[in-house]
């Protein structure tokens, strides 16, 4: 995310809306109505539209003729093929690093599951569900390969998308022994079973997605967007 020194108006809407995806605070359907966001972030329309279209690009908003912006709602087909490819995409990066992997990559691993572990006893669920994918982009990283990374890194948008559409009890405890599962897989170099664990953990989140539909409940959107605006230098 560029510096909010250096992004300009329009960057800075990208990357709130996108922060308030990631939080959950922004769920699918939610509206964007231009003049309200105008108001909250002390743009003109234009701006908000130019941000708008951005963000539709990378399908975090869908732009309706006469209808205005909302937060994208994926199908239960979409939210199947995202999964899958995530896993073939995360299953294609262990297959370039599992055999050049460093402890130090281990132990970053590692400490990441320490902290779902530690979201998980303080029962702080926007935390774990943050978390989770982070620790599937942890993975993609360890790849070095920046084209991987990018094409992941929308893919996990959606994924968090998804799953602040289908809010429903996800066994955190069990997905989280997933990675812990596959972390050990990793460092005896076991790829075919490490592959194989990646493929069932995104089926195992597909039924939970798609077997639960418990939506988290909409909020006004200058409570989503607070402590997300940075109206410094900004221009209409």
């Amino acid at each position: 995310m560029p510096s909010p020194d250096l992004a300009t108006p329009t960057q800075r809407i990208v990357d709130a809306v996108t922060e308030a995806v990631l939080a959950q605070r922004l769920v699918p359907g939610t509206k964007l109505n231009e003049a309200e966001m105008a108001d909250i972030f002390g743009v003109g329309r234009t701006v908000i539209r130019q941000a708008l279209i951005r963000l539709s690009q990378d399908k975090l908003v869908t732009i309706e003729h006469n209808r205005g912006a909302h937060i994208t709602e994926l199908s239960d087909l979409e939210i199947r093929e995202t999964f899958e490819v995530l896993a073939m995409l995360e299953c294609a990066a262990l297959e370039k690093f599992i055999k050049t992997i460093t402890a130090f990559d281990i132990a970053k691993l590692r400490q990441h599951i320490a902290h779902q572990s530690g979201a998980h006893q303080h029962h702080d669920i926007d935390q774990e569900f943050r978390l989770g994918p982070d620790f599937h982009v942890l993975i993609v990283g360890l790849a070095h390969n920046r084209v991987l990374e990018d094409i992941h890194g929308k893919l996990t948008a959606q994924e968090r998308l998804i799953t602040s559409q289908y809010y429903g009890e996800f066994d955190h405890v069990h997905l989280c022994q997933d990675h812990s599962q596959l972390i050990d897989l990793i460092e005896s170099g076991d790829l075919a079973r490490a592959q194989q664990l990646l493929i069932g953990h995104y089926r195992t989140l597909e039924s939970y997605c798609i077997g639960r539909k418990q939506r988290k409940a909409m909020i006004p959107l200058n409570v989503a967007f607070r402590d997300l605006v940075d109206t410094g230098n900004n221009a209409a």
